[in-house]
C-alpha cells in the first residue's frame, strides 16, 4: 500500500513538472497560430537573385505599393483580423537597407521611419511597409505589408518607439493622441501586436485575435 502511495506522489509531480515546463508558452501565444516552425526553414518560398529583384523593382510599372511588393517578393504568411489585413513577403537576397531604398526609389512613401533594432518602416497611402530581419533565421528579411486599419487596431505602439515620431502615427492613422490611446489599452487587455516573427510567434504579448494562415511556396521565383 505504501508503495502504492508513493507512486501517486511521484505521478503528480511529473504531471506539475510537465505543466510547469510548457504550461507557460500558453500565455505568450493565446490564439496564435503560426506558419512556419523550426522544421520548416528548409521549404521557404524559392525567389530570383538578387540582381533580378532589384531590376524588377526599378523597373515595375506598379500603381501601387501593395502592387509592387506582391509581384517581387515571395508571400510566407497572411495574418487576417475583423479589423484589417497583414500579409508577411520575404527575401533572403536582399539586406533590409536594399529592401527599403529599392522600395523609396520605386514609389515614394509619405514618410520613412528610422531603422531601429534591425526594423524599418514605409508608410503609404493606406499601407505601412514593416522591414525586419529575422530574429530566428540569419539572412532572411520579412516584408510585413499591413493595412492602416490592421496597425491602428491590432499594433502595440511602443513597437514604433524611436522609429516614429507620435503626432506622425497620429496623423497617418487619422486618430487624435493614437498613441497613448492604444498604449493605454494595449496595458489593460494585453491584447496587442508587437511584428511578425517566424516559428509560429507573433512577437506580441498574446492576441487572440490573430490568426497566420500558411502561403508556402507562392510568388515570385516559385516552382524553380
Amino acid at each position: 500500500m505504501r508503495e502504492f502511495g508513493g507512486m501517486i506522489v511521484v505521478g503528480v509531480i511529473a504531471v506539475i513538472l510537465l505543466f510547469t515546463m510548457f504550461g507557460n508558452n500558453d500565455d505568450q501565444m493565446r490564439g496564435m497560430s503560426g506558419s512556419y516552425t523550426e522544421d520548416t526553414y528548409n521549404d521557404l518560398p524559392d525567389e530570383p537573385s538578387r540582381a533580378e529583384i532589384l531590376k524588377n523593382v526599378k523597373e515595375s510599372k506598379a500603381n501601387s505599393i501593395e502592387q509592387l511588393v506582391q509581384n517581387n517578393f515571395p508571400l510566407l504568411d497572411t495574418i487576417r483580423t475583423d479589423q484589417g489585413i497583414s500579409r508577411i513577403y520575404m527575401t533572403r537576397e536582399l539586406t533590409l537597407p536594399e529592401v527599403a531604398e529599392s522600395l523609396k526609389g520605386a514609389i515614394k512613401p509619405v514618410e520613412v521611419s528610422e531603422q531601429v533594432e534591425s526594423r524599418q518602416a514605409l508608410i503609404y497611402p493606406e499601407h505601412f511597409v514593416i522591414i525586419q530581419e529575422s530574429q530566428e533565421e540569419p539572412g532572411l528579411v520579412t516584408i510585413e505589408l499591413a493595412s492602416d486599419q490592421f496597425v491602428k487596431n491590432n499594433y502595440s505602439p511602443g513597437f514604433f518607439e524611436g522609429m516614429l515620431a507620435y503626432y506622425i502615427l497620429d496623423e497617418v492613422l487619422d486618430v487624435d493622441d493614437w498613441f497613448k490611446k492604444r498604449k493605454r489599452s494595449c496595458r489593460q487587455t494585453g491584447d496587442c501586436y508587437g511584428g511578425y516573427g517566424m516559428y509560429g510567434s507573433y512577437n506580441s504579448g498574446g492576441s487572440g485575435s490573430l490568426r497566420g494562415s500558411s502561403n508556402r511556396g507562392g510568388g515570385p521565383g516559385s516552382g524553380k
